[in-house]
């Protein structure tokens, strides 16, 4: 689940720069339909599994 969160991650970077190299509507509209939602969906992936791990327990010592 990590490495489909991080492959939508880079698909994600790879729309933006995509973006930012050609400023025109077509860019804009993969990166809107392509970029931003696998953005969106590699987060999610991220923290799904990152809450399945046990990282946002309150009750997790504190660590000094």
């Amino acid at each position: 689940m990590m490495r489909l969160a991080c492959l939508l991650g880079l698909v994600a970077m790879a729309a933006l720069v995509l973006l930012v190299v050609r400023l025109n509507g077509q860019s804009a509209i993969i990166f809107s339909f392509i970029g931003a939602p696998a953005l969106g969906i590699a987060l999610a992936l991220y923290v799904f599994r990152r809450w399945r791990a046990g990282a946002f327990r309150v009750d997790a010592p504190a660590e000094h």
